[in-house]
């Protein structure tokens, strides 16, 4: 296609916000990318804006980082909020303590672009991308996830499946490009409106003493030549930072998510991928947070590749690295090891993410580890201490991970571990010497009481 071809196919797209929306139908399911690829509330808001002339329309939210309007409950008559992934205020705000997780809708990362061209195609896609480059190509930024499944579906045996009726793109000359599989010809957009805006880029969390006590255990555990998943947060800033100052080497880093400490570790000459199976010498994941130094890294560094979900979350690919190293966390681990990091119990707090595809991978990596690092207590919601290591999940927990496919918890308390080839009450022993000490007499009680401690 020459220049001038698909510059007269661009021209012919771009409209406002208003024009956009009105592409919106009754009964329509409207998605967004995971993440950065979000658009601000322009559009959204303006499909929300016409609450009065549609109805039975879905959003299936998956970490929204705006607060879009029909977010609001005098928007519910005619937009129905589900969500596959929580994790943000906006979206939990939508899912009151009361409700339990009726709304929720369970995926893995892997799996998502299956998901959401096979089962819940979404009708309209609302995405951020970049201007055209001079060959009429978008960068969809560093935002992959399912974005392209939803987009254009995905191809099998039987032909492609999937792909969005509308497809709404937010140019956005701020929005940063990334390299890797990223690049969409206008050609596959409907409707492009114009908008200059800046990307979130809030302040780093501060961590507690009890995560830098963490940190030091997980780091610990690392070994060179090792293949990392980390995610963003406190505790992975830390370990980051701990990484940083390590004697480590050729460390590589095929993850979900980019971790915070990535440029640190390529200007030390740490990470270097060049023990990596998949793409040796790369740094390879599928989204990255709100981050303004990651903004700048990933522009500079082509080595810095970003490609969707069913790739880098692919537990066969993971799998073959010799040394896959998971680091993820928990909100409730019971006595044999079972993993609960999307609820407590009925309330739902997050949603399954990559972490089955880590710990899977991680068993079937040669000199894989699993690892779950986690403080040791939380809070109610009566801000009364409790603990994180518990005699057995609440009722309703969904488990996120089963037992067998954990090699190591780490708490501030020191490592349970490797648990692969222990017994349950083995398991139990190993864990509870990791609980907060306020809470060990009760969990040996708790596993008396259930036969686990003969």
């Amino acid at each position: 296609m020459s220049s001038g071809n698909w510059m007269d196919i661009y021209k012919k797209k771009l409209c406002k916000a208003e024009e956009a929306a009105r592409t919106v139908k009754s009964g329509d399911r409207i998605m967004n990318p995971l993440c950065l690829g979000q658009p601000t509330n322009l559009v959204m808001d303006a499909i929300a804006d016409r609450k009065d002339e549609i109805k039975d329309c879905e959003f299936n939210a998956l970490l929204t980082l705006r607060p879009y309007k029909m977010f609001k409950p005098e928007y519910r008559g005619s937009f129905r909020i589900n969500a596959g992934f929580l994790g943000t205020p906006s979206i939990r705000s939508c899912f009151p303590v009361s409700e339990s997780y009726g709304r929720y809708v369970p995926v893995s990362s892997f799996s998502t672009s299956k998901q959401y061209s096979y089962y819940r195609r979404p009708d309209v896609v609302v995405l951020m991308v970049t201007p055209p480059d001079k060959n009429g190509f978008v960068n969809l930024g560093p935002d992959l996830f399912y974005t392209r499944a939803m987009i254009e579906g995905v191809q099998t045996s039987r032909g492609v499946i999937g792909g969005a009726r509308v497809v709404i793109a937010e140019e956005n000359d701020q929005y940063p490009p990334a390299f890797g599989y990223t690049k969409l010809h206008v050609s596959k957009l409907t409707h492009i409106v114009q908008n200059s805006a800046k990307l979130p880029a809030p302040p780093p969390p501060t961590p507690s003493e009890a995560h830098h006590k963490i940190a030091e255990n997980v780091v610990s555990l690392l070994q060179d030549r090792d293949t990392i998943q980390i995610g963003i947060g406190a505790l992975p800033m830390v370990v980051s930072d701990l990484i940083v100052k390590s004697d480590l080497k050729d460390i590589g880093v095929l993850t979900e998510m980019l971790p915070t400490g990535a440029p640190q570790w390529v200007e030390k000459g740490i990470c270097t991928g060049k023990y990596k199976k998949f793409r040796p010498g790369e740094i390879n994941c599928t989204f990255m947070g709100p981050s303004a130094e990651l903004y700048e890294f990933i522009q500079k560094n082509e080595f810095v590749k970003f490609f969707p979900s069913n790739m880098t979350n692919h537990p066969a690919v993971l799998g073959a690295e010799g040394q896959l190293v998971g680091v993820n966390g928990a909100l409730e681990i019971d006595l044999a090891g079972q993993i609960a990091s999307v609820t407590c119990g009925e309330r739902i707090f997050s949603g399954h993410g990559g972490q089955i595809d880590f710990a899977m991978a991680c068993r079937m990596s040669e000199f894989g580890r699993m690892i779950i690092a986690t403080e040791s207590v939380g809070r109610d919601e009566n801000r009364n201490l409790i603990s994180r290591i518990v005699k057995f999940l609440k009722p309703g927990a969904l488990v996120n991970i089963p037992c067998h496919l954990i090699d190591y918890v780490v708490t501030e308390n020191g490592i349970a571990g490797p648990l692969e080839g222990m017994s349950v009450a083995e398991r139990a022993e190993a864990l509870i010497k990791v609980a907060h000490p306020s809470f060990q007499d009760e969990l040996v009680k708790g596993a008396e009481k259930r036969g686990i401690f003969q």
